[in-house]
C-alpha cells in the first residue's frame, strides 16, 4: 500500500478530523511524509484546515471524501488524456495538409495525361469532329515538363534564377541541415510556427521587477521605460508597475517623482542580481522556421498543383466538363495553398515594421540613460539616495516545510 493511500485509510478509522500527529501515530509514517501527504489529500479532496488558538492545525474532511479525491483523480486523469489527444489531433491536423497537397497533385497530375491521352486519341480517331475546344501545343508542354521535372543537384551547377546563391551558401557550410519534415513543412509554410513573443508579457514583468531590485527598490520612470516602452513623461505608464509591485510615489526636494518598492526588498538569495539586457527586445515573425531548402519541395508542389488545376479548368473538353466539379475543387485548393502563405507573407510584414518600430522606441530609452541629460542626471541620483539595499530574511522560527513539534524542539533556549 502506498504511503498516501495509508493516510487516507487512517483520515477514515480516526473520524476525519485529524492532526499529522494522529495520522503518524496511526500509520507510524515519518512526520514529514505524512504532513506531506497529508496536505495534498486535503488539497485535492477540499479538506478543512481548523487552526486552534495554540497554533495547531487539524485537518477535516467532508463525508465521503475519498469520492472527490478519486473523482479529482480521475479529472485529472481524463485532463491528461484530453491533452494528449489534443496533441495527437494537432499532429495529424499538421500534416493533413501535407497528404492532400500530395493528394491534389496527384489528382491533378493524373487527369492532365488523361486529358492529353483522351485528346490525342479523338484527335488520332476522328479529326473531323471539329474544334474540341482544346489544343495542346509544344509551349504548353515545355511548361509542364518544367513544372513536373524540375529539381536540383546540389553537387551540380546552379541552374536557376536564385540558386546561385544558395548553392553558394550549400559549399560554404552557410545553408540549414536540419533534417526536415515534408508534412510538418507544409503546414509551417501555410501558417507558420506560431508567435515568437508569446511569452512577451511574463518577460516583461520580469524585467520590470528585476530592474526594480537592481535599483535597490528606488526607480524613476525613465528606468522603467526601456522595458514597459511607456514614455517616462507620461507618469501614469508606471501605474500598473506600481499596483503588481505594490509600490509607492515619492517627490524629491527637487519636485522629482521616484518610485519605492518596499514589499520588494525582502529577499531569500544571497545575490539575486542578474545581468539585465538594456531593453526589452521583441523578436520579429518568421515565415517559416524552415530552411529554404526545406521548403523548396513544398512551393514546388504547390506551384504544380496550382497551375495544373487551372489549366485543366482552361480547357473544355467532354472528359474535362464531365469532371468540372473535381476540377473546380482543385483549382479552389490549389489556389488557398497559393493564397494563404502570400497574405500571410504581407502581415508578417506590417507586424514586423510595428515590432521594429517599438523596439527603436524601447532601444532610444536605454539610450537616454546611458547618456542622461543634467536634470535627468540628477533626479537619478536622487533615487539611488532612496534606495534601500534588500535585506536578507534570517532568524526563521516557523516554516511551513517541516513539522510544528519538530520546530519547537529546534527552538534554541534563551541565555540566562
Amino acid at each position: 500500500m502506498s504511503e498516501k493511500d495509508q493516510v487516507i485509510q487512517a483520515i477514515n478509522s480516526l473520524g476525519r478530523r485529524v492532526t499529522v500527529a494522529d495520522v503518524a501515530t496511526k500509520t507510524g509514517l515519518p512526520l514529514l511524509v505524512v504532513n506531506k501527504e497529508l496536505n495534498q489529500v486535503a488539497l485535492e479532496a477540499s479538506g478543512q484546515l481548523e487552526v486552534a488558538t495554540t497554533g495547531d492545525i487539524a485537518y477535516k474532511f467532508a463525508p465521503g471524501f475519498q469520492s472527490a479525491y478519486l473523482a479529482k483523480g480521475l479529472k485529472r486523469v481524463l485532463q491528461d488524456f484530453g491533452q494528449k489527444a489534443f496533441q495527437i489531433g494537432f499532429f495529424i491536423l499538421r500534416i493533413s495538409f501535407g497528404v492532400m497537397l500530395i493528394l491534389s497533385l496527384l489528382t491533378v497530375v493524373l487527369l492532365v495525361f488523361a486529358v492529353i491521352f483522351y485528346s490525342a486519341t479523338r484527335g488520332g480517331n476522328n479529326d473531323s469532329d471539329g474544334d474540341t475546344g482544346f489544343s495542346f501545343d509544344f509551349f504548353d508542354f515545355m511548361i509542364f515538363r518544367d513544372l513536373l521535372w524540375w529539381n536540383y543537384d546540389p553537387y551540380g551547377s546552379a541552374t536557376r534564377v536564385g540558386y546561385d546563391k544558395r548553392y553558394d551558401d550549400y559549399l560554404q557550410g552557410r545553408s540549414a541541415k536540419r533534417e526536415g519534415n515534408f508534412f510538418v513543412n507544409t503546414f509551417s509554410f501555410l501558417f507558420g510556427d506560431g508567435d515568437p513573443n508569446s511569452n512577451l508579457e511574463e518577460k516583461r514583468w520580469h524585467l520590470v521587477a528585476a530592474s526594480i531590485s537592481a535599483h535597490d527598490n528606488a526607480i524613476t520612470a525613465e528606468q522603467l521605460a526601456p522595458y514597459t516602452g511607456q514614455d517616462a513623461k507620461d507618469d501614469n505608464g508606471v501605474l500598473p508597475v506600481l499596483v503588481r509591485f505594490d509600490g509607492k510615489p515619492e517627490v524629491s526636494e527637487n519636485g522629482n517623482i521616484i518610485y519605492l518598492f518596499p514589499s520588494l526588498s525582502a529577499t531569500a538569495q544571497l545575490n539575486r542580481g542578474e545581468t539585465l539586457p538594456t531593453y526589452l527586445e521583441e523578436k520579429p515573425w518568421v515565415f517559416s522556421a524552415a530552411s529554404n531548402e526545406e521548403l523548396l519541395p513544398v512551393i514546388l508542389l504547390a506551384i504544380v498543383n496550382f497551375f495544373g488545376s487551372l489549366w485543366l479548368f482552361s480547357v473544355h473538353t467532354p472528359l474535362t466538363n464531365a469532371l468540372a466539379p473535381l476540377i473546380l475543387v482543385l483549382v479552389v485548393y490549389g489556389s488557398l495553398f497559393i493564397t494563404i502563405p502570400l497574405v500571410r507573407f504581407g502581415v508578417i510584414t506590417m507586424l514586423n515594421k510595428g515590432i521594429e518600430k517599438r523596439n527603436a522606441e524601447r532601444a532610444d530609452f536605454a539610450m537616454q540613460l546611458r547618456n542622461p541629460t543634467a536634470k535627468l542626471a540628477t533626479k537619478l541620483k536622487e533615487a539611488q539616495g532612496l534606495a534601500k539595499k534588500s535585506k536578507m530574511i534570517a532568524s526563521i522560527v516557523y516554516t511551513t516545510e517541516r513539522d510544528v513539534l519538530e520546530q519547537e524542539f529546534d527552538t534554541p533556549p534563551h541565555s540566562s
